[in-house]
């Protein structure tokens, strides 16, 4: 695997239940590896709380999933976008990717299509998750044989993007369900009378901690009931898909009829959104 694909995941230390302090310095004071971690993981980390209790995580802008057909057959094509993941992390989507459908069917089992497969088609979730990559090389005469002149490591690490599709047997008898769909944290103030809401929103602030994600006691984050098995807890969740497909045919798989599937197969506004301040604003007039 070629220096810059490797995933930096020990590079990025938001995940694991901390509380960074902040480096002293002083005269003399020798730095090595660890003292620098510590620096930016003490500003990242600060930034990304505050991030994650004052939007939430969620789509911030763009993002919005829909088919398409270019020369090489049906894609699913996300657009370009900014998502907060539950880690208060940034996750910047500078242009328009896409996952080509038919061959990921053709990668799944027939056992997993099957169990994914019901009245609506096969059902599958879009995620977007943050992985940090290395860019570029420099020497590093301490890294691995100590005598070596050709040891290299990143010399830049880029917050970077994985999407992942991922089948969801749980929603296969009704994909609208809310039960496998984000819940939005004060989603109980909407049915409120208007009246009412002042004194709901203190008493929701004043009981809005959430040890889960602030895992005092060293826990790992546990998964929202969007996430399906496997899928990483702080992963953001960008659409469901209802892949047209009928009865099993005689090898057992699910027989798909991708040329119908279009922009009504796939739900963007089930997701989490993180709502801008001057939208806010426009919206009440403020």
């Amino acid at each position: 695997m070629a220096l810059n694909d490797n995933d930096l995941a020990a590079v990025d230390v938001l995940p694991a239940a901390l509380r960074p302090d902040r480096l002293y310095y002083d005269t003399g004071v020798l730095l090595d590896r660890d003292d620098f971690v510590d620096e930016q993981t003490y500003h990242r980390s600060r930034l990304a709380r505050a991030l994650g209790y004052l939007g939430g995580s969620g789509t911030l802008v763009g993002l919005k999933v829909v088919a398409a057909r270019p020369a090489p057959g049906l894609e699913l094509q996300v657009g370009g976008g900014l998502a907060v993941d539950r880690f208060g992390r940034l996750i910047e989507v500078p242009r328009p990717w896409c996952l080509r459908l038919a061959p990921w069917v053709a990668s799944k089992s027939s056992d997993a299509l099957r169990a994914a497969l019901g009245p609506a088609g096969v059902v599958a979730d879009l995620y977007l998750r943050f992985v940090s990559r290395g860019r570029g090389a420099t020497p590093a005469f301490a890294h691995g044989a100590y005598d070596a002149t050709d040891a290299l490591v990143p010399s830049r690490v880029r917050d970077a993007f994985v999407f992942e599709l991922v089948l969801r047997p749980e929603a296969k008898d009704d994909p609208a369900a809310t039960n496998h769909l984000p819940r939005q944290r004060f989603a109980a103030l909407r049915a409120m009378a208007p009246a009412d809401r002042p004194n709901a929103v203190r008493a929701a602030l004043l009981d809005g901690w959430d040890d889960a994600l602030a895992r005092p006691n060293g826990e790992s984050l546990a998964p929202l009931q969007e996430h399906a098995v496997g899928v990483d807890a702080a992963a953001v969740f960008l659409a469901r898909l209802r892949l047209p497909a009928g009865a099993p045919d005689a090898d057992g798989r699910p027989v798909f009829d991708l040329d119908s599937f279009d922009n009504d197969h796939i739900d963007n506004e089930s997701r989490a959104f993180v709502v801008p301040n001057d939208m806010l604003a426009a919206v009440f007039a403020a």
